[in-house]
């Protein structure tokens, strides 16, 4: 699971936390506020400090990612700034192999923060060690966050060959004893401390050497006849990486002929015996698997036998009584002459040894007494704390998230675990959900100060409240330009009173609420009272300023649409829109790169329609005169408003500096239309402009000319040129809209034409 469980533990001893109950509680109910808000890192007086900077880990070691990460690593985190050191402890700096936690010790010095593991980390293995956030600096700030990084351990050596091997008999006197590793070693890490040889308890002297991947133990003076020695390497020795062996390493062997006991448990005499014992004997030598039995191998109470399965592995015999031995009594454990070694040489007389087992004294056990919420509870709050009350003070360090649980059918919830006197505290994380039963576990892993573990898992349900009825707004406009919603979107609790808004924007005017095509209402604000998901749409309508406009059809995908071709000079043209031309499809001097749409190399059917289109949109403009305006011969200089603009003959721009800008504005309505038709020409001179102010919109400027048309060099027009003969474009001038012409052709020079 991605998100961090968070542990809190108290350090005091048991007296302590008497003492000071009233402020542990508080202390415990703090820390669940903390985890469940946002902190902001405060300003304080302590010398040497970041004024009101969280705390956070700025260096690791290992590094994030680092890999062949020697068994013997200490681990390391470098804060930003100094630390209170009650606050890094086992507690908030863990160790992880996958979700189990790594046991070791915790220091903080300086700046930094140490975990020393308490054995040897595993090879070839993921480890992952988490700062977590309930850190604090000395005014008392916690991280914004858990820091947690990865490395990963390199590969442990072993000893893959000894000599003698393990269970060895009958070895001679003067044997010098050996051990292969699994890889090169670093030849300081093998000497007399870390590979010894003793007899019993008693060190064998002798020398120690290492050369290719072998160690090796000459002894001093010859071992004795009939003994048994045993050979170990210890765990601190390293490879040539500094990689150590995951454990020490120890094998025994045996001189002389007949097979000795070497070592019994329980030992003779041994008392206070745990009523759970194995008895085992262990041999100076393999012996037959088939001898060691229920015959040579028994344990009697008094003169009662004690009924018990007999196993023999590894040179060690074992009796393991069916039932728990009794306690406060005295057992005898005998092997009989019947137990041979592998060359049927019995051991030399029949080995007795007694024991003596404890005193049954029988512990009083923890019990949940009573829990908040009680089991099977109605109508929970979803911010509830849930409370677990012990009939004994218990271990601080077991109430933790793997001994109290919370969960929803068969997903864990998050939250937060705390101890204070004998109350368990689980904070959730984020709320419960509506309506759900949860199931609250404590389980034995729980123990009081004695180490005592309930006897069984305490488990208990709850119900939280029922879900509130909740229905969807969704608010729409059309046309999308039209206007603005507001008030209600979003989730609303059933019968709540919702009042939605309808907002129009320049050049449009609102018209009605509809919901699937029905009328709701022909107010602006809607109210109504919520009692199912509804699907509102504000219906907006243009208000046109100047006359209608002229519905191109599909001649309105075309930027560039002729009768008997197009032609065109220069690489650098760019045409934003489609290309076509029909009856006649010649494109000279046009490429595919030129074009920013489809370019239609053939008479196509669809250009085809797209000229009829444009032909019923020519004869529309041309038929035009209702409120007609005089349309002056040179426009350049002059400013006007929408409308319909008529010359019998030529118009167009001409003219120098101001006098050859024609500024066509809307007033502030983008729905402005402006129609100018002309009986036969258009022409601009070089170097004129259109210029559009008022929210005037390209798509809305219809040109109609009688005849042909002509655009002068680094020209700027704007607006959509129906002519009846032909468009020319001269070199660098640029065309905001489109050049349609019925019957003639359209000719380009390096030109820039940009579909509205």
């Amino acid at each position: 699971m991605r998100n961090k469980i968070f542990l809190f533990k108290q350090k005091n001893a048991f007296t302590q936390k008497r003492r000071k109950f009233t402020g542990l509680f508080t202390m415990s109910f703090m820390l669940v506020l903390i985890a469940l808000t946002a902190w902001q890192c405060r300003d304080d007086d302590f010398t040497g400090e970041v004024i009101g900077v969280c705390p956070e880990v700025v260096t690791t070691s290992p590094v994030n990612g680092a890999v062949n990460v020697v068994s013997n690593k200490q681990i390391t985190a470098t804060f930003n700034e100094a630390m209170d050191p009650e606050s890094i402890n086992e507690t908030t700096f863990i160790l992880k192999k996958g979700a189990s936690l790594i046991t070791g010790a915790v220091t903080y010095s300086g700046v930094t923060a140490t975990f020393t593991p308490a054995s040897l980390l595993e090879a070839n293995t993921v480890y992952s060690a988490t700062i977590k956030r309930e850190s604090k600096d000395l005014m008392g700030s916690i991280m914004m966050k858990d820091t947690t990084w990865l490395f990963n351990t390199g590969a442990a050596p072993y000893i893959i060959l000894t000599d003698p091997a393990n269970g060895s008999s009958d070895v001679a006197l003067n044997k010098i004893i050996t051990a292969e590793f699994s890889t090169a070693m670093n030849a300081t890490s093998i000497n007399a401390a870390s590979f010894t040889v003793k007899q019993g308890t008693a060190v064998v002297p002798g020398a120690v050497s290492y050369a290719g991947n072998t160690a090796t133990f000459v002894p001093a003076n010859p071992f004795a006849d009939n003994k048994v020695y045993s050979a170990t390497i210890s765990q601190q020795v390293k490879d040539v990486a500094g990689n150590a062996m995951m454990k020490d390493s120890t094998w025994s062997f045996s001189t002389g002929t007949l097979p000795l006991i070497t070592i019994t448990s329980p030992q003779d005499g041994s008392v206070n015996v745990a009523l759970q014992t194995d008895v085992t004997a262990t041999f100076s030598k393999m012996m037959s698997l088939t001898s060691i039995n229920p015959v040579s191998f028994t344990l009697k109470q008094g003169t009662t036998p004690v009924l018990g399965l007999v196993t023999y592995s590894d040179m060690t015999a074992t009796f393991n009584p069916t039932l728990a031995l009794q306690p406060g009594l005295e057992y005898t454990a005998t092997i009989t002459t019947g137990a041979k070694d592998l060359s049927n040489k019995s051991i030399p007389a029949d080995s007795t040894w007694k024991f003596t087992t404890g005193v049954l004294v029988l512990p009083i056990l923890p019990i949940v007494v009573t829990t908040d919420p009680l089991n099977a509870a109605p109508n929970v709050a979803l911010n509830k704390i849930v409370k677990a009350t012990f009939s004994k003070v218990m271990e601080n360090s077991t109430i933790n998230s793997s001994t109290f649980k919370l969960m929803n059918g068969a997903i864990p919830v998050l939250g937060y675990v705390t101890y204070v006197g004998n109350d368990a505290f689980f904070a959730p994380a984020s709320p419960l959900l509506n309506g759900t039963t949860y199931d609250a576990t404590i389980t034995t892993g729980a123990k009081d100060l004695d180490g005592n573990a309930m006897a069984n898992e305490e488990n208990w349900s709850f119900t939280t409240l029922a879900a509130t009825i909740q229905y969807s707004i969704t608010l729409s406009s059309t046309p999308p330009e039209g206007g603005s919603t507001s008030g209600g979107a979003g989730l609303r609790n059933a019968g709540d009173e919702v009042t939605v808004s309808a907002t129009a924007n320049p050049g449009f005017a609102f018209v009605k609420w509809t919901e699937n095509g029905s009328n709701m209402s022909n107010s602006e604000d809607y109210t109504f009272n919520i009692n199912s998901n509804r699907d509102l749409v504000a219906n907006f309508e243009a208000i046109i300023s100047g006359p209608p406009g002229v519905e191109l059809g599909s001649a309105g995908n075309f930027a560039i649409l002729a009768g008997t071709g197009v032609s065109n000079i220069g690489t650098s043209t760019i045409i934003t829109g489609d290309v076509g031309s029909f009856p006649t499809s010649t494109m000279n001097g046009l490429l595919g790169s030129n074009v920013i749409g489809t370019l239609y190399m053939v008479a196509d059917p669809i250009v085809g329609t797209a000229k009829t289109d444009l032909t019923t949109a020519f004869n529309d403009a041309q038929g035009r005169s209702t409120d007609a305006i005089s349309l002056p011969g040179q426009l350049g200089g002059l400013t006007l408003a929408p409308g319909l603009y008529v010359n019998a003959s030529t118009s167009g721009i001409s003219g120098t500096g101001a006098n050859g800008i024609l500024t066509l504005d809307a007033g502030g309505n983008p729905n402005a239309v402006w129609i100018f038709k002309m009986g036969s020409t258009l022409v601009t001179d070089a170097g004129t402009s259109i210029v559009l102010a008022g929210g005037a919109q390209t798509k809305n400027i219809y040109w109609s000319v009688g005849s042909s048309a002509t655009l002068g060099t680094n020209s700027i027009f704007f607006g959509n040129i129906l002519a009846d003969q032909s468009i020319t474009l001269t070199t660098g001038a640029k065309l905001t809209g489109r050049a349609l012409t019925r019957i003639g052709a359209v000719t380009l020079d390096t030109n820039i034409v940009t579909k509205p």
